[in-house]
């Protein structure tokens, strides 16, 4: 018997069946161990996160609990706390968890004291005395100074944290570390589920939330390349550092190759080969950096040469930083002679130099390894280039990626006690296709009254523009007519111009999101327009209308799409199944921003009549008991 859950329903909390048998799933893949897989579908209503916190809880099973994004991670947070104040009423024992982020969310306060004070907001040095956790989330720090100040893979290595005078005060390798081994539950998100290691998988239970968003964060997270800000900032940055008459055009190669392509400002395209642009990248970029590096390096060793000469002794951890350096031959190192542990005052500044240095032979390995790549083209990948301007460099930033076409072998999850995928959309021929995972399905039954939800179709083509833009804001107006509150899902950024002159209305995008959704809920604003993160994690009460724009499907030209498409034709397969099955997924889920509690309601309208062709999308609706009205335009 669950007692957390017994205390609850006595405090008034609403049996649902649903959940009890979301229980009962997670109760079982505890029981059964050996890497069990659960895919639970858990409609909105469900209650899923208590569904599996309180059996963990309850079993005292140590978990690992990964949702979409960092905002919803403080939302857990908020859940966790909650539960774990009644499960130590009840038992007398603590549950204890951490909210994990990635390496770049935290301070180095070695970095930090590098910089001069006045550069320095006296905001981070009150939080830094007032026991602050060094994540930067709470505070309002400018995301380039967050950049040069948060800890960073490339400028910590474990030979630096072995010297680092701040090693023991560290708030990543430091606490977060000793606490992340001890805790119960870590919550982390589906990017950094992909990179990160974990200690001692094989005790803890896998909880994926928010299972629809796990491919996009994923592919993102797995995502790598160059782009113009590398080149110009962290590597001819460095390069400057040292050699102050240094020149290179690096964005030279870019408008070159790309410029042509691009029709707006901001935009990402695929590309079919990188083997076209290798050699002009090898020529205008590799080979003057790499000449760059080298007279660094004959400059550095000959005057770390003369330093050491001058030197009847130097310190135990500089000698081994020396070491680790690769600058120093072996014979060298073994005339150095060492009787103190700790580095004085100038071999602390040489260990910056190093640094700096190692920091540029970083970079420099990653594009030769990026410039392997592009000849070589190993199978499973896909390309694109994209661009945006940037005010921190007055000029477009470019950028060339490649990405894994399906996450499926790049992230391991074979190591966990058991692994339990859960959304209100969950797809497991989705989850399948995108990352091997197979496992024993449940469709848990929806506890809300959607038949309260009124759906109308009005009958436009999106292929013939002009009259379906009419529909639009005409199904707009009408909306606006019925509701104090209005969302406008769209498809496509370009569709945002038909809504710019409308009274009330705000933009994904002009602010934060919750910042928005708060503003909507609050009756600040009439409607909200936007792409993607609308249809997916909007959460607005009440009465209110949803428009549609048209059907989900992602475009054959966005780059993930357009190369899943080339990769299944050629393995034979039909793509169009593929692409319906993510529109679908992104369908239910904008169906699904207007239900949020059994006391909301509202109309939603689409307008495209291709629904009508597709089974499935009405399938959809019929499970949930809503019905679909035909309105003529």
């Amino acid at each position: 018997m669950l007692q957390v859950y017994q205390f609850l329903l006595r405090k008034g909390l609403e049996r649902r069946r649903a959940q009890e048998e979301f229980f009962d799933i997670v109760l079982s893949a505890i029981e059964e161990g050996n890497n069990t897989t659960k895919i639970i579908q858990a409609p909105t209503g469900t209650g899923k996160t208590y569904g599996y916190l309180i059996p963990l809880m309850e079993k005292q099973q140590k978990a690992i609990i990964s949702t979409g994004t960092k905002l919803l991670q403080e939302q857990l947070r908020k859940d966790i706390e909650t539960l774990r104040s009644y499960y130590a009423y009840i038992y007398g024992r603590e549950v204890s968890y951490l909210v994990v982020k990635g390496k770049s969310n935290y301070l180095c306060l070695d970095r930090y004291h590098e910089l001069p004070p006045d550069k320095l907001p006296s905001e981070l040095h009150m939080a830094i005395e007032g026991g602050w956790d060094g994540d930067f989330e709470f505070l309002s720090i400018e995301a380039e100074l967050k950049e040069k100040l948060c800890v960073e893979e490339d400028y910590c290595t474990p030979h630096y944290r072995n010297m680092c005078r701040y090693r023991q005060e560290c708030y990543y390798w430091g606490r977060l570390k000793r606490l992340e081994r001890s805790a119960d539950l870590l919550v982390v998100n589906h990017a950094l589920l992909s990179l990160k290691d974990f200690e001692n998988p094989e005790e803890r239970v896998l909880i994926i939330d928010e299972a629809h968003e796990l491919d996009k964060y994923v592919t993102g997270s797995l995502t790598s390349g160059v782009s113009l800000y590398t080149l110009r900032v962290d590597i001819m940055g460095k390069v400057l550092d040292f050699i102050k008459d240094a020149r290179l055009e690096v964005e030279d190669f870019f408008v070159r190759n790309f410029e042509s392509i691009f029709k707006g400002k901001e935009e990402e395209l695929p590309v079919e080969s990188l083997k076209p642009y290798a050699e002009d990248f090898e020529k205008s970029l590799l080979l003057p950096l790499l000449s760059y590096h080298r007279d660094i390096r004959e400059s550095l060793i000959s005057k770390l040469t003369s330093f050491l000469t001058e030197r009847m002794f130097v310190s135990l951890k500089f000698k081994e930083y020396l070491l680790k350096s690769g600058l120093l031959d072996w014979e060298r190192y073994l005339d150095l002679k060492s009787n103190y542990e700790e580095p004085s005052q100038e071999e602390e500044v040489w260990v910056k130099r190093l640094k700096s240095y190692q920091l540029l032979s970083k970079r420099i390995q990653r594009l030769k390894e990026f410039h392997k790549f592009m000849k070589e083209e190993p199978e499973g990948f896909g390309y694109l280039v994209g661009r945006k301007f940037s005010k921190k460099l007055q000029t477009f930033n470019y950028w060339l990626h490649f990405f894994p076409l399906f996450p499926a072998g790049h992230v391991d999850f074979s190591n966990y006690r058991a692994v339990i995928v859960t959304s209100a959309t969950v797809d497991p021929e989705d989850t399948k296709q995108t990352f091997g995972l197979v496992g024993e399905y449940h469709n848990l039954e929806h506890t809300f009254p959607y038949n309260r939800v009124n759906f109308l179709v009005y009958e436009a083509d999106p292929r013939n523009k002009e009259d379906w833009e009419d529909c639009l804001k005409r199904a707009y107006l009408y909306l606006r007519s019925l509701y104090p509150k209005v969302l406008v899902l769209l498809t496509n950024k370009e569709h945002r111009k038909l809504f710019e002159r409308e009274e009330g209305v705000a933009f994904q995008g002009d602010s934060n999101l919750s910042t928005l959704v708060r503003a909507l809920s609050e009756g600040k604003l009439k409607a909200l327009v936007g792409l993607d993160s609308l249809w997916f994690g909007v959460d607005v009460k009440g009465e209110k209308g949803i428009l549609m724009a048209k059907l989900p499907f992602e475009s054959p030209e966005e780059p993930i799409t357009f190369h899943r498409i080339r990769f299944l034709k050629s393995s034979g397969l039909d793509p169009f199944e593929y692409q319906k099955r993510k529109a679908l997924i992104k369908f239910r889920q904008g169906v699904g921003r207007l239900m949020r509690s059994k006391e909301d309601g509202g109309t939603i309208i689409l307008c495209d009549k291709r629904i009508f062709r597709f089974r499935e999308f009405l399938k959809a609706l019929e499970e949930l008991g809503i019905r679909v009205v035909r309105q003529k335009v």
